[in-house]
């Protein structure tokens, strides 16, 4: 009896180390793929610096467009004022407050409050 009684103390036995190795390893498993669930998200390579990248990414192309645009207009400018004489008298005139010899210039005040 005490052959049966210890062989089935030693299945018991085996099995409870079994549950063990077992808990141990989903445990350990569990634990990886939380790792790499936490890291995809707020990782220095995770989604959410993809999004902020993506964000900075889409208004330097804005800005990028803006200052094409910008661009633009003052190379139009460049060469209205290299080729048209008008052009450069009107520039003159508005923003250096130049005149013509023997012309006069009267300035108006907004009204006063």
């Amino acid at each position: 009896m005490s052959g049966a009684a210890g062989g089935d103390a030693l299945w018991r036995q085996i099995r409870a180390e079994k549950k063990k190795r077992d808990y141990v390893f989903w445990t350990v498993i569990f634990l990886c793929i939380l790792y790499l669930a936490v890291s995809l998200v707020f990782g220095d390579m995770g989604y959410l610096q993809l999004r902020t990248l993506r964000a900075r990414s889409q208004a330097l192309k804005a800005r990028v467009a803006q200052l094409k645009q910008e661009n633009d207009r003052v190379r139009d400018s460049i060469g209205r004022f290299q080729s048209d004489e008008f052009y450069q008298e009107k520039r003159a005139r508005e923003e250096l407050g130049l005149a013509k010899k023997n012309e006069l210039i009267f300035i108006f005040n907004g009204p006063s409050q």
